[in-house]
């Protein structure tokens, strides 16, 4: 019963997470047509849970008939051992009705016991899952800090030595390799190049959200991994993905989410969303910026979400701002705008900014070209563009 319920979970959670995603994606599902194809691969989980159920069903009846019969059985084997007895004067009526009479209940007791043997298993698979993950080790941990009264490095200059990277999932793809980066504090450094350089790479391994193979990572004179903890390590970042994602909750609270940290006023608030060209068309609500994003924030355009991300960055006030295609669902002239707000919300600041639209990255004090992990070219847009290699061909192509 444990085995199959265990198998039986697992048919299950495939099962529910293909129901889900295509309803959460309905749209999508439904502009493909394949509203058909989903319905059969969930009936494919669901028939080999089924299978497992029969089998549990058919075992589960033959406990349950065994069970039901065993105290009457037991009764009248016991009566007729006793009349058996009683009848060569071996044993006295009354002992014959006490031993059938203590059968007959502790029977019907260990039947009642054995209804909830398969509540029972069921418990014992989640409290397995359940102690599964609790004493599951992260791989990514707060370093305990040896030398505590060693004061905090106030530089935010970023480096990267000698980076090498798999992801857990690709283990047979090493992006970045030996990877060597210096941004100086204050100025900003652009990554461009193809889909799979290794740019957002960059980022994630800058947010520790892993940690590389080999290498060490700095930003001052502290090791990200081993010098500083995460909490201060990330209240140093604001970041605004390609893909925002924003709470079900109002738009002030998702903007005033930036600076968790501190209580935010609506003054803040409206500051950081005319900063990111996002106020005009949030006055326009009619809740205004007491208005609900809902689930997946469906009520706004892709544009309108990045907007609201840059809004929570920009209340952040960070010491290093990372923009990994910060307006790459915007259009060209909400474009330009929020690239002005950008500018100067990047001045003072450590920024790292990962582009494919070369338009937006050439005011950058260094722009780094990458490929197969590693920087092929280095140096200001004009600089790039006398080289007449591999960031021309892409500057052409766009341009």
């Amino acid at each position: 019963m444990s085995k199959a319920a265990i198998v039986e979970k697992q048919s299950i959670e495939i099962g529910t997470k293909i129901a889900t995603e295509a309803i959460n994606n309905i749209r999508t599902v439904a502009s493909l047509r394949l509203e058909m194809p989903m319905i059969y691969r969930y009936e494919e989980e669901m028939k080999m849970a089924s299978s497992i159920i029969r089998k549990k069903i058919i075992w589960r009846g033959l406990v349950n008939s065994i069970a039901q019969s065993i105290p009457f059985f037991s009764y009248a084997v016991a009566l007729c051992y006793g009349g058996f007895l009683v009848a060569n004067g071996e044993l006295h009526f009354k002992n014959v009705i006490k031993v059938t009479e203590a059968l007959l209940y502790g029977t019907f007791e260990m039947n009642q016991s054995l209804i909830f043997a398969p509540s029972l298993t069921a418990a014992f698979v989640g409290a397995y899952r359940i102690f599964q993950i609790i004493d599951r080790v992260p791989k990514i941990y707060s370093p305990v800090i040896a030398n505590k009264s060693r004061k905090p490095d106030t530089s935010n200059d970023i480096e990267y030595k000698k980076i090498d990277f798999r992801y857990p999932t690709r283990s047979d793809v090493q992006i970045p390799k030996d990877f060597n980066l210096n941004v100086i504090d204050g100025k900003t450094i652009a990554l461009v190049g193809p889909s799979g350089c290794g740019k957002s790479t960059c980022i994630q391994l800058l947010q520790r959200l892993y940690d590389p193979e080999h290498g060490r990572i700095h930003i001052g004179l502290d090791e990200i991994s081993t010098d500083i903890s995460l909490k201060d390590l990330r209240s140093k970042l604001g970041i605004v993905s390609q893909e925002p994602v924003l709470f079900d909750k109002t738009i002030a609270e998702n903007i005033a989410y930036g600076g968790n940290s501190r209580e935010v006023t609506m003054g803040e608030i409206i500051k950081a969303a005319r900063l990111a060209n996002a106020h005009e068309f949030v006055a326009k609500l009619p809740l205004g910026y007491e208005t609900n994003l809902g689930s997946k924030s469906a009520q706004l355009s892709g544009g309108q979400k990045q907007r609201i991300a840059i809004a929570r960055a920009l209340v952040r006030n960070p010491k290093i701002l990372l923009l990994d295609e910060a307006t790459s669902a915007l259009d060209l002239h909400s474009e330009q705008v929020i690239q002005q707000a950008l500018d100067s919300a990047r001045s003072g600041r450590t920024c790292l900014v990962i582009a494919h639209r070369l338009s937006t990255v050439q005011n950058a004090d260094v722009i780094c070209v990458l490929r197969g992990g590693n920087i092929v070219e280095y140096g200001t847009h004009n600089e790039l563009l006398a080289l007449d290699s591999i960031y021309t061909r892409l500057y052409n192509a766009q341009k």
